[in-house]
């Protein structure tokens, strides 16, 4: 049985760590990536399959384009592309930045689109299951304060998940989101812990306790 080709990107930590992982763990052969040199990761996953790390920015075309054309030199063929590399950014609106701008949208969305661009190129006529899963947010849909380019940002993958569905699926090629809420992770750590922040936010979640990587993890692999 030929096991599923899996690239998972900004996936050294948090919730892109968990996805892959959880993938490791069903037998895929995973290609992992993120902007800084970490083999670490890879290591770890490396004890469950095959796996293998890219550095590559995806805040630009040009490095999701390297990225997915390493995925198909090391693997041999991609099925699954699992967009995660993020950023997020929460100031106040009138202190907002072009820098600001520019980093949040070249990364969450521009890093999304040309990574799932070279992946439905390689895509061949025949091939089977091939799936494409954008990590969105909550705040796709609902706005938070002080978010405003984060929240554009992720309102943005929303749409452009609709759109690739809708384009993609006369080739076979499978788009899909996850939205998660507050997700306990390396990026958002430091902002739970700040004040009784951790305690508002559990109080107002029904289940009542902060969500975990791996949470997210299962949606991923169902998809």
């Amino acid at each position: 049985m030929v096991m599923p080709s899996v690239c998972v990107t900004g996936s050294t930590q948090g919730i892109g760590f968990a996805i892959a992982e959880a993938f490791a763990r069903s037998g895929a052969r995973l290609i992992i990536n993120a902007h800084e040199a970490d083999t670490s990761a890879a290591a770890k996953l490396g004890e469950l399959t095959e796996c293998h790390f890219v550095q590559a920015d995806l805040s630009t075309a040009a490095g999701a384009e390297y990225l997915i054309e390493q995925a198909h030199e090391k693997l041999g063929s991609l099925d699954v592309l699992v967009n995660n590399a993020g950023t997020f950014t929460d100031t106040e609106f009138g202190a907002l930045s072009e820098q600001m701008f520019d980093r949040a949208f070249n990364l969450n969305v521009k890093g999304y689109l040309f990574a799932a661009q070279a992946f439905a190129a390689k895509v061949k006529p025949d091939q089977q299951g091939a799936s494409i899963i954008c990590i969105g947010s909550t705040n796709s849909l609902v706005a938070e304060k002080n978010s405003v380019i984060y929240d554009s940002s992720k309102g943005a993958i929303l749409m452009m998940v609709r759109s690739l569905a809708v384009s993609l699926a006369s080739r076979g090629i499978r788009v899909n989101g996850i939205g998660p809420g507050i997700v306990e992770t390396p990026l958002t750590a430091a902002g739970l812990d700040q004040g009784d922040t951790r305690a508002v936010l559990r109080s107002q979640i029904p289940l009542g306790r902060i969500a975990q990587p791996e949470d997210v993890a299962g949606a991923a692999l169902f998809l």
